[in-house]
């Protein structure tokens, strides 16, 4: 059964610029998308890339620790929501009693919501990658120095146009792995990688309670 160390080893040709383009992908996904099943999937891919960027810096089992925190956050976020959605469905369930007629089929169309997010994503992906190659990250190689930009003014941009807690979670968190990708070049040790990696759960905690209160007060306001 191959190892951990194997394992990396065959994806290790995508450490480089192909997990940058991983991270610039999941991230701008991440600020269009408000499909919550779409954005976990992204979110647990994105946090792969950084697994791979990361192994640029420290040691494997560092890495690999950092991207199971990762994944365990994404879970919480997924039970949370599936939670949250059967509260919704048991809520339509008691205020309608007779099914509603399905609605013509109609043509896809983007919301003026996704197009803000890509338009706003398109111009923070060109303004990172004009920092990295004016402001170089001290310590860090080029393509990590892109990486951090990237993040944290997508985590940023994503912060400030949502409107539900787990969406302001997937900004903070993306927003948190840029300035980890960055200092932990700085201070490899492993006691700030697990302070870093408790204030990330911290916040995908929170950011679930806020969810599930959310989805609380819905239903008990629909019972009203």
């Amino acid at each position: 059964m191959p190892t951990l160390a194997d394992l990396m080893a065959r994806v290790s040709f995508l450490a480089a610029m192909p997990a940058v383009a991983g991270v610039l992908i999941t991230a701008n996904l991440l600020v269009i998308s408000r499909d919550w099943r779409l954005n976990i999937v992204a979110f647990a891919a994105q946090y792969f890339f950084i697994v791979l960027l990361l192994t640029q810096l420290i040691r494997l089992e560092v890495a690999a620790v950092k991207g199971l925190i990762g994944w365990m956050i994404c879970m919480v976020f997924y039970l949370t929501e599936r939670r949250a959605e059967e509260l919704s469905r048991k809520e339509r369930g008691e205020e309608e009693e007779t099914p509603e007629p399905a609605a013509p089929s109609r043509r896809w169309v983007m919301s003026a919501q996704a197009s803000f997010g890509l338009l706003s994503g398109l111009l923070l992906t060109v303004a990172a990658y004009t920092a990295a190659l004016r402001l170089p990250l001290p310590v860090v190689p080029p393509n990590i120095t892109l990486a951090c930009y990237l993040l944290a003014g997508l985590g940023l941009l994503l912060v400030g146009i949502s409107e539900t807690p787990m969406q302001v979670g997937f900004g903070l968190l993306s927003f948190l792995s840029g300035f980890d990708l960055f200092y932990v070049a700085l201070e490899p040790s492993l006691a700030v990688a697990g302070l870093l990696g408790a204030v990330s759960f911290l916040i995908a905690l929170a950011m679930a309670y806020l969810r599930a209160a959310q989805a609380a007060a819905r239903r008990k306001e629909g019972a009203w």
